[in-house]
């Protein structure tokens, strides 16, 4: 990448994005539910997302080579509004449909925002900076996320899906037509030799562990965005309104933690702190799965209160010691084979997963507690992923 862009640029786009992900693609999972989709069917559509996801990385990489920033922003909200269009085609009531055209445009909207998003993140980082950074990106996103959790929550008790398409259309062309004005949307800022496949991402190995972690993350970000949000859901009654202030408690304590260790952690022991906020994060699992729907009031906030804790304290450590390697490494390169690898990876298991739980005739709860129970210890292979030097492509 040819030139970074500016701090103020990277966090406008940045909480553009947060706001409208917090508006609807948030609640995708449980609007949808409540809609009457089947927990099989959920998971059929993170399947096609994962899939989805690596044909868009295609798509970003040319885009990325042969045009300048400001059409790969101006993609990502446009795919962001087809992803809202998408998840209001659930009033047709044709499963088939919804979960094709949703999966797909979620697995699209992902692979260009997130990856722009670490992208222009890397650009930034400095020497031994990236635990403060991730922490300041965090607390960022967690002020807007917050402000559009609550704002969709409550329009979508109200059965606002109107208001939620015309305001996320608004603040995309808002922020598209603000970050437009800059002229560093008109730099060519992508690296033309830079060119990533599946293949090659599906075949790297190195004496990191990276190809362990790369098999499981994109799993675990969704177990974590999609099955944690609905157990959630099920918790407040289905109710909307109460799953955002829920959340948005959460959150608060999710930016403490961050604001409070962020300029810590890179002056930290970091193999030991990543050893112990992975052992942390395999406990969350656990007490995901010995969440009891008895338990109410103050034992209840304080078991989800400690979930997000190990799980938060986890993505800022793990964070950390990614973008390290990829700065050390690669770079982008880095990034986007994790990227191919983990998408790929998690389209073929939720796919087989919805296969499983349709077969199965399971209760949701008894799906959802499993899960976290497998999830709690397929999580201890991210002990094998570690900082050290030396990596090779086979």
């Amino acid at each position: 990448m040819r030139s970074p862009p500016t701090p103020a640029y990277f966090f406008h786009f940045l909480a553009a994005h947060s706001l409208l992900i917090g508006l609807l693609p948030f609640f995708i999972p449980v609007y949808l539910w409540k809609q009457g989709l089947s927990l099989a069917g959920l998971c059929a559509l993170l399947g096609i997302s994962g899939f989805a996801f690596c044909i868009a990385l295609h798509l970003w990489q040319y885009m990325a080579r042969n045009t300048s920033l400001y059409h790969i922003i101006g993609m990502s909200f446009l795919l962001e509004l087809l992803l809202a269009l998408s998840v209001s085609l659930s009033a047709l009531e044709n499963w088939t449909i919804v979960v094709l055209c949703t999966g797909a445009a979620n697995g699209f909207y992902n692979a260009f925002f997130w990856t722009t998003q670490r992208a222009l993140f890397l650009q930034r980082l400095g020497n031994n900076d990236s635990g403060k950074r991730y922490g300041n990106l965090q607390i960022l996103v967690t002020v807007f996320l917050k402000l559009g959790i609550l704002l969709g929550g409550f329009l979508l008790d109200l059965g606002g899906m109107v208001s939620i398409l015309l305001l996320s259309a608004g603040i995309s062309l808002a922020a598209n037509w603000h970050l437009g004005k800059s002229s560093i949307s008109r730099v060519r800022w992508y690296p033309e030799h830079c060119v990533i496949s599946l293949r090659q991402s599906l075949r790297f190995k190195d004496q990191r562990g990276s190809r362990s972690m790369f098999t499981i993350d994109g799993v675990f970000l969704y177990l974590e965005s999609h099955f944690w949000t609905l157990s959630l859901f099920l918790l407040v009654r289905q109710d909307f309104s109460q799953l955002g202030i829920v959340v948005v408690f959460l959150v608060i304590v999710f930016s403490a933690l961050f604001f409070i260790i962020k300029n810590r952690i890179d002056h930290m022991p970091a193999a030991q702190v990543y050893s112990l906020a992975t052992c942390l994060y395999a406990l969350s699992w656990l007490l995901r799965f010995a969440l009891d729907e008895g338990l109410q009031g103050v034992h209840l906030m304080l078991l989800l209160i400690l979930i997000t804790f190990c799980s938060s304290f986890f993505r800022l450590s793990f964070n950390k010691q990614f973008f390290d390697i990829a700065q050390k490494d690669a770079s982008i390169d880095y990034l986007l084979m994790k990227s191919f690898a983990s998408q790929c990876v998690l389209g073929i298991v939720f796919l087989l997963f919805a296969v499983a739980v349709h077969l199965s005739h399971a209760s949701v709860d008894a799906v959802l507690t499993s899960s976290y129970l497998g999830a709690a210890l397929f999580s201890l292979i991210y002990l094998r992923y570690r900082y050290r030097a030396g990596s090779e492509i086979l």
